[in-house]
């Protein structure tokens, strides 16, 4: 493939692989210590706010800002920035308020260099080369939310535990991959992009830019629906990481680092199960068809891990709740798949294409937006009602609602 003779891209590419496999590790090591220092699934919903809120505060305007200025400075900011913040977590990992802040730091810096990264690619790679460019970003993406994850636990557990030195080194090392990735990015050669610096009349053109978006989103239902289904998935994921790590350690009697184990790998597994059937699919089944599916799948698959840890008493059950588990982790990953890629499908194919940049910015935005209020109540909830019966009572409905949604997936999205 000529794409991976392009020294540029190796080294954009890699740069993105080591700084979100660093994010997701450092995130993920933070949700157990959080879940250590405090035992309260409503302070790891906090975290989950801290973390979403900045793309919502940030996200609308970080377009704009990458387009005013030296994309090749922006990304080697961002690196050396997040660099400088994965280090500090080492510095404060028992202190709650400082984990939460710098978490809040780091999530502002990821909005503006995520533009940056998407907004180079055009300027390194042939234009025919794009779609399979687009496509390696968009795998590992995903697979660094895997591989960050389920590299913590094991990390963790080989340096000696959260109660010694486990955590620290899983920050250590984010900060060092990172950092690496901020050596391959000094060696991009991009143009200048202009560098006219600041522009005074930024923020009333990004208003104006966003209303424009917020009405076509409005009058197009096949815009509006996959905006709707992937800012779903956002609250999905975001509810599975709180519930999961109470779910190990109080079900299957596990520690919360086993999470990797039981949720991630699985979810992986689940991804690439995913991605194999939408080949196989596509031609055979409607893109509405597929979301449907994916969501009543996603619903049940909660729903009997729900189910699995209330009728689950006995010593003798816990092998079977733990094969429960790890399986609907693998379905939630296969439902994510025909989710998010036909919903991105959908929204490419009837956005116009000097509005596609706003548009998946309005995804991030409105799941921000959107989940973390609903997160932090069912997170309270659940310090009072058993989590066994969130996961069934969540599941269900879910179920339930894309079952009554079938018909409009099937009329508008097919």
């Amino acid at each position: 493939m000529e794409l991976f003779k392009n020294t540029q891209f190796l080294r954009l590419w890699g740069n993105q692989i080591l700084l979100q496999t660093s994010f997701n590790m450092s995130n993920f090591t933070i949700l157990l210590l959080i879940d250590q220092i405090t035992s309260s699934r409503f302070a790891i919903a906090q975290f989950y706010a801290a973390m979403t809120l900045p793309s919502f505060l940030v996200g609308l305007f970080a377009g704009a800002i990458v387009d005013t200025s030296n994309r090749k400075w922006v990304i080697l900011v961002s690196d050396a920035a997040l660099a400088v913040l994965f280090a500090s977590y080492a510095l404060f990992t028992h202190n709650y308020w400082f984990l939460l802040a710098i978490a809040f730091l780091s999530s502002c810096v990821s909005q503006v260099f995520t533009p940056a990264e998407s907004a180079t690619i055009p300027n390194i790679v042939k234009k025919q080369e794009l779609e399979r460019a687009n496509a390696l970003f968009l795998f590992t993406g995903f697979g660094s939310v895997l591989l960050g994850y389920g590299l913590a636990g094991p990390v963790i557990q080989l340096f000696g535990g959260l109660e010694k030195y486990g955590d620290q080194s899983t920050f250590i090392i984010a900060a060092i991959l990172t950092a690496i990735g901020f050596v391959l990015s000094s060696t991009l050669t991009l143009d200048s992009n202009g560098h006219r610096g600041f522009d005074p009349q930024l923020f009333s053109r990004t208003n104006k830019l966003t209303r424009e978006v917020l009405h076509i989103t409005r009058e197009n239902i096949k815009i509006l629906i996959p905006i709707i289904m992937l800012t779903l998935m956002q609250f999905c994921i975001g509810l599975m990481a709180i519930l999961f790590i109470d779910f190990v350690k109080t079900y299957l009697r596990l520690p919360s680092t086993s999470t990797s184990y039981f949720l991630i790998i699985p979810l992986g597994f689940g991804l690439s199960i995913g991605v194999y059937l939408l080949n196989k699919l596509k031609e055979k089944v409607s893109k509405g068809y597929m979301i449907y599916l994916g969501a009543l799948a996603f619903g049940l698959a909660m729903l009997f891990i729900g189910l699995g840890g209330y009728v689950t008493n006995s010593a003798g059950g816990i092998f079977f709740l733990r094969v429960i588990t790890a399986s609907g982790a693998v379905v939630a990953g296969i439902s994510a798949v025909f989710i998010a890629v036909h919903s991105r499908t959908i929204l490419q194919k009837n956005t116009p294409e000097k509005m596609l940049g706003r548009v998946f910015a309005l995804v991030y935005a409105s799941g921000s937006a959107v989940t973390p209020i609903p997160i932090l109540l069912i997170a309270l909830i659940t310090e009072k009602v058993d989590v066994a019966i969130v996961f069934l009572v969540f599941g269900l409905i879910f179920a339930l609602l894309a079952q009554a949604a079938k018909p409009v997936f099937l009329k508008n999205l097919s």
